[in-house]
């Protein structure tokens, strides 16, 4: 990692080192993928596998996202094409059904880490290289989210692939075939990020008038809006079309009542979560969690690399016009993303790239000034950020995702005795022998109601556990729980039908009490 102290000038990489870096993050993402064995976030499963699952198999379950028409079949479709493929090759066995979206997922998420590396080079020079690929492929967080199939992870891939060719201040070439030709397809990446989810259009928008703003002529700006205006307008109707279709089942300008059925799922999207405040039926934080809490652990030991990156870059009168705006745009979203009460580390995965940059940066003005110290500090940051990799990748919230690998070999009827979502459903149960019917508590939320007085079934369930179980009929042969649930006062006694056949880990420590302790499942006598 040697510096060089002549700021040289980016060079376009040659298409021999381009596909020799794709390698790399190519394999270092299959790899990643086979570790990635346990559950992070409800959303990877219940809005992409499940409902691809359902689209190819017939089985899967739609959540009510999906019943009020907020989500956009443009994401679970990619992992449908998937499932469909491999069931024209008669590939379709559990194994490969429930393991395959996530290595195309870490597919993907490699062609967004050459993305990250080419802007990382385009912003700070060509010397920047190995520094941003130590971060990309040292960074916890990015490690625990680039196989999943969430759609903030496909948002994220093509958000850097957008930003890759943008006309960022400093950056604009537009009377140039090959600079035009950039920027109509940064605006098709956009255009996608923004369907897999409406909120992206915020970063879109805050760059979008920078870069009129700092168009240098009258041309250059109306070149911008009318590429902008033509891109963006084609790819939404193409989504309106896909989504009505989808949902109604035909297409729009053939069915003679067309006008009524148009599915336009960003704004459905954003009324119902912003408008509506249904979001925050999933939570609230406070304004400055993003900073004192969000950031720091996304970022981890990486931090105070990520703040001298940025100090520097406030301390100093030769910062670049484009190396400004990316400072820009990194506040304008956290500061945003504060101001609404629903807050996840997932909302800021999109601008994570850019805090890699940051702390490539970081990493590259201390490595002169640190003689021997340098490799101390990069083995540091290297065990530590994989520390966290590997445990949350391969053992924190391991047991749900055992629990569902055993389930899926018996031929049992099932009932979860959870908080809703709690596992993955019917896209990890493919082709098993179970035959009885399966449940979970649910969560739906009170899109009619008021939320400060709602209880959903999961929350009346841990409201009285007794008392619910008491009306319980009929019982299940099988149940799935968490260790915890089994403290309950008065609970074991109303399981006297039932012994224990099964325990998995699943973690240490857990944000949620209700999901603390092992995964038990409790089998009926008779059914053993």
């Amino acid at each position: 990692m040697q510096r060089h102290d002549v700021k040289p000038v980016t060079a376009e990489s040659t298409r021999g080192s381009r596909l020799f870096i794709l390698g790399i993050f190519l394999v270092f993402r299959w790899v990643n993928a086979n570790l990635t064995r346990t559950y992070d976030n409800p959303d990877e499963f219940w809005q992409a596998t499940e409902v691809a699952h359902r689209l190819v198999f017939g089985s899967g379950y739609l959540t009510w996202e999906w019943i009020h028409r907020i989500r956009s079949y443009f994401h679970p479709l990619i992992f449908a094409a998937l499932y469909k493929g491999i069931h024209w090759c008669h590939w379709d066995t559990p194994t490969l059904v429930v393991n395959a979206p996530k290595y195309l997922q870490a597919s993907l998420s490699a062609f967004g880490d050459v993305a990250t590396y080419s802007l990382a080079k385009k912003v700070y020079g060509n010397h920047l290289a190995p520094y941003i690929l130590f971060v990309i492929l040292g960074s916890w967080f990015h490690f625990l989210m680039a196989a999943r199939t969430l759609s903030n992870t496909l948002e994220t891939v093509f958000t850097v692939m957008a930003m890759q060719d943008w006309p960022f201040p400093g950056m604009i070439r537009l009377e140039s075939h090959q600079g035009l030709s950039a920027y109509r397809k940064s605006l098709f990446w956009a255009s996608l990020a923004c369907i897999t989810r409406p909120t992206n259009a915020l970063i879109w928008i805050f760059l979008g008038l920078q870069s009129l703003y700092y168009a240098p002529s009258y041309q250059q700006k109306k070149t911008l809006l009318i590429n902008a205006e033509l891109i963006v307008s084609m790819m939404l109707a193409l989504n309106v079309i896909l989504d009505t279709y989808m949902y109604t089942g035909h297409l729009p300008l053939i069915h003679q009542a067309w006008a009524n059925d148009l599915v336009f799922v960003p704004w459905t999207f954003i009324y119902t979560n912003i408008v509506q405040s249904i979001a925050l039926f999933y939570g609230t934080h406070p304004f400055h969690w993003y900073i004192s809490q969000g950031l720091p652990l996304m970022l981890f030991t990486f931090i105070p690399l990520t703040l001298y990156g940025l100090y520097q870059h406030s301390a100093t009168t030769t910062t670049s016009t484009t190396t400004r705006a990316l400072v820009q745009l990194v506040g304008w979203v956290v500061v945003v993303y504060s101001l609404l009460s629903h807050k996840e580390f997932r909302f800021l995965y999109p601008i994570f790239p850019l805090l890699m940059i940051f702390t490539a940066h970081g990493l590259d003005l201390l490595w002169q000034r640190l003689a021997l110290l340098k490799w101390i500090l990069v083995a540091g940051l290297f065990v530590s950020q994989m520390a966290l990799a590997l445990y949350v990748s391969l053992w924190h919230q391991r047991g749900v995702m055992d629990a569902m690998a055993w389930l899926s070999t018996q031929p049992r009827s099932v009932g979860f005795l959870m908080p809703c979502h709690s596992t993955p459903w019917l896209s990890s149960l493919h082709d098993s022998p179970t035959m009885g019917p399966l449940w979970f508590l649910t969560c739906e939320p009170p899109l009619n109601s008021n939320i400060d007085n709602y209880l959903d079934q999961a929350d009346r369930f841990y409201a009285d556990p007794p008392a619910f179980l008491a009306s319980l009929s009929p019982w299940p042969n099988t149940l799935v729980m968490f260790d915890s649930l089994l403290l309950t006062p008065g609970i074991k006694p109303l399981f006297k039908d039932y012994v224990e056949c099964k325990r998995f880990f699943n973690s240490h420590v857990h944000w949620d009490s209700r999901r603390k302790g092992d995964v038990v499942i409790l089998c009926r006598n008779d059914s053993i």
